[in-house]
């Protein structure tokens, strides 16, 4: 039962909701049928039918509007990044990069997704997020494999791990949304007959972008230069275990007795950054990358198994960086205010639970 459910929400999205208000549907014209001819099983009915019904029309409701507001991320100009926007719109191209929102993030990360509103009826908008860690640990050459990776997820049509799967999802959220479990009949009713499907959502969501991380590197390969596809992840992979060896291990260390907060992270990153320009260091933290075990229940291969797909079987040695991405891509200024913007809300944040 949970492979059709899942089945139709990947080949229909949210349209596969009409496989359960189609039943609700037909339960609610027998229901009526009883009006005159069976009053009181019209009435006893009605204690069942009525949140069955008021379900499927916030399913209905839900299959148009999930997803209507507009998200209000503001992401940064081509004035403030002109060197990022000019790598996307060389990637991705003019009419893709035209309806694209530029955001910056605080983690070693870029990510892509993309919001119909309305059906689509209202546009569709990308929001390509890059983190700050990201640009300073690769510089333009290694960017734009990893923004040729993003790229793929659009023309592959994965974005959000699955858009069918992901938009099938949020009609459920849309009326867990209006109709709260424990609040709500019709919200407690929907959560008991499809709570189940909860763990079956989350492995079909990692195998799917597992699956899809697979496919864009590859295609991240064979679009451009599939050595520096390579490099990029391996850039990434030994910032990964150098940032959590040196940053957030000692970081948990100290906010664990800490009474006021601690440095930010982020401008722990940055300073940690530049041991990476060590060519031996470097490749001993893209080492520790690929031995790392698989984590099934990650959303992402181990590193190993990404390089694999690339036809590597053993991780290549890779020359640090000269530049970074950082430095030639942002403006100076919008650089320095946005990273004064995350350290300040951080900061903030852990004052707040500190405080508690």
């Amino acid at each position: 039962m949970s492979r059709f459910i899942i089945s139709a929400g990947r080949r229909f999205g949210r349209f596969g909701v009409l496989f359960f208000v189609g039943p609700a549907a037909i339960i609610f014209c027998v229901w009526m049928s009883l009006l005159d001819s069976h009053p009181v099983w019209f009435i006893a009915g009605g204690f069942l039918v009525m949140p069955i019904s008021t379900t499927a029309a916030a399913f209905l409701f839900g299959t148009l509007f999930a997803g209507f507001r507009r998200s209000k991320v503001k992401g940064v100009s081509r004035a403030e990044a002109p060197g990022l926007w000019d790598q996307w719109e060389k990637v991705a191209g003019p009419r893709r990069a035209a309806r694209t929102v530029i955001a910056l993030e605080d983690s070693l990360n870029a990510s892509v997704r993309e919001e119909r509103t309305l059906l689509g009826l209202l546009g569709r908008r990308l929001f390509l997020t890059v983190g700050i860690p990201l640009l300073v640990v690769t510089d333009e050459n290694a960017l734009a494999a990893i923004l040729a990776h993003e790229d793929a997820h659009v023309r592959n049509k994965d974005t959000n791990g699955g858009l069918n799967l992901a938009e099938f999802e949020n009609g459920f959220g849309f009326v867990f949304e209006y109709a709260p479990p424990g609040v709500t009949i019709s919200g407690s009713l929907l959560h008991a007959a499809i709570g189940w499907l909860s763990e079956s959502f989350e492995r079909e969501d990692i195998r799917l972008s597992r699956e899809a991380e697979i496919k864009a590197d590859r295609h991240a390969a064979t679009s451009g230069n599939a050595e520096q596809a390579a490099r990029a992840l391996l850039l990434v992979a030994a910032a990964d275990v150098h940032f959590a060896e040196k940053v957030y291990e000692p970081l948990r260390r100290e906010v664990m007795g800490a009474l006021r907060p601690p440095r930010p992270p982020l401008a722990r990153l940055l300073e940690a950054a530049g041991e990476l320009s060590q060519a031996q260091y470097l490749n001993a933290c893209a080492q520790k990358a690929w031995v790392r075990p698989d984590d099934g229940k990650s959303t992402h291969p181990s590193w190993a198994q990404r390089l694999a797909a690339l036809g590597y079987v053993e991780a290549p040695e890779i020359a640090p960086i000269r530049r970074t991405a950082l430095s030639t891509l942002l403006s100076p200024d919008t650089a320095e205010q946005q990273i004064a913007a995350f350290n300040s809300r951080w900061t903030g944040q852990m004052e707040d639970y500190l405080q508690r």
